[in-house]
């Protein structure tokens, strides 16, 4: 909804400076319901209104009305032809957060960009649901509802960077909503914005954290896991491998003439490349053990669920006297840091982990900078 300072055509001036264009210019008075001017390449222009409902224009006409005309006269006289064509039993009709993200997306093509309203449209398309948007505003009196769908945006993973990525993204979509929201409450929407106010983003989240344990760290955590997932534990330091790529590995997918290790995660199946120390471990983990079977199973002989690893995790990590922040994944963290201090080309480093140069080099840059040096040395200039 174009405020009075964005608005192109509350004045002679300003319709006077619109260029020629296939379709009028268009401002929406409140949700569907939009008045346009059209400039054509000769003669005067024309005022014109349109309905817009369910996403889709259901009617449009061209007002009785010429270039000479002032806003004000045009935009009664569009509400007289809304009340005709749709009646005042939508003038009854609660303002909803749906219908706040629907302006403030017409807004954004006024102020902005047809490309950052569209951006914005398909992010809040994709991720705030019908219940929320049918939610009205004169109800939104309290943040439980908003701040519920706010924590529902996280990801529940074992890997901290898929968790800090979907806090990212949650406080984007925040903002959104947040703006939109303003908006309404700019125009007289709501009464209030303290419901979305007291709504806080997820703190320091912008930019990635890890933890790189030490040698002396690793061997303490290893030390105080219990039964088969200290086994689980070994497989990461060894191979880099998420959690959730090494709990669904099973015999067959270990190499021993090739020494590989078929993984198969986020970024689809690889072939993980092993030291002849992890094809030892690997190869004694197999002994015995059909090519259907699970090669990393629980004390009990079971697969590993999705979250299973969060406990005996915590209680290794508390019994090691480590950071709280150590998780699982703090051992990918490890063994990539590791091999690339040891000179491991970058290259086959993301692909033997299932990540990309751009991500190490992102992530894991301070393990680089002396080996491009070398690089660079080696380099014979006259």
């Amino acid at each position: 909804m174009a405020t009075r300072n964005s608005n192109p055509l509350n004045s002679a001036k300003k319709r006077a400076a619109l260029k020629h264009q296939k379709n009028p210019y268009w401002v929406t008075l409140k949700t569907g319901q939009q008045i346009g001017f059209y400039v054509p390449q000769n003669g005067p222009g024309t005022w014109h209104v349109r309905l817009i409902q369910n996403r889709k224009v259901t009617g449009q006409q061209k007002l009785s009305l010429d270039e000479t005309a002032d806003f004000d006269t045009a935009h009664d006289a569009a509400l007289e032809w809304f009340k005709a064509v749709i009646g005042t039993e939508n003038e009854n009709r609660r303002y909803s957060i749906g219908d706040a993200i629907a302006d403030y997306v017409d807004a954004l093509k006024v102020n902005n960009s047809q490309q950052a309203a569209q951006d914005t449209e398909d992010r809040l398309k994709k991720h705030v649901p019908e219940s929320i948007r049918k939610i009205e505003l004169a109800t939104l009196t309290k943040p439980a509802r908003l701040r519920k769908w706010q924590q529902s945006l996280v990801r529940i993973s074992d890997d901290p960077e898929d968790v800090r990525k979907s806090k990212d993204t949650a406080n984007r979509l925040l903002n959104m909503i947040k703006a939109a929201l303003n908006l309404a409450y700019q125009n007289g929407y709501a009464s209030t914005d303290a419901a979305w106010k007291r709504i806080k983003p997820f703190r320091n989240v912008g930019s990635a954290r890890i933890l790189f344990l030490t040698d002396e760290q690793v061997k303490a955590l290893l030390d105080h896991a219990k039964g088969t997932f200290h086994d689980l534990l070994q497989a990461a330091k060894h191979t880099g491998g998420r959690y959730g790529e090494l709990i669904t590995l099973r015999v067959e997918d270990l190499d021993l003439e090739q020494g590989t290790l078929r993984m198969n995660g986020k970024t689809g199946e690889r072939l993980c490349y092993l030291s002849d120390m992890a094809l030892a471990w690997f190869k004694g983990q197999a002994k015995n053990k059909l090519p259907k079977a699970i090669l990393l199973p629980r004390d009990d002989g079971e697969p590993w669920g999705k979250s299973h690893q969060h406990r005996p995790m915590q209680a290794a990590v508390r019994a090691a006297k480590l950071p709280a922040e150590t998780v699982f994944y703090s051992l990918r963290h490890y063994h990539i840091s590791k091999a690339l201090a040891a000179g491991v080309p970058v290259q086959v480093v993301a692909e033997n982990c299932g990540t990309s140069v751009r991500m190490i080099e992102k992530h894991y840059g301070k393990f680089l900078p002396q080996d491009r040096r070398d690089f660079f040395n080696a380099v014979k200039l006259g």
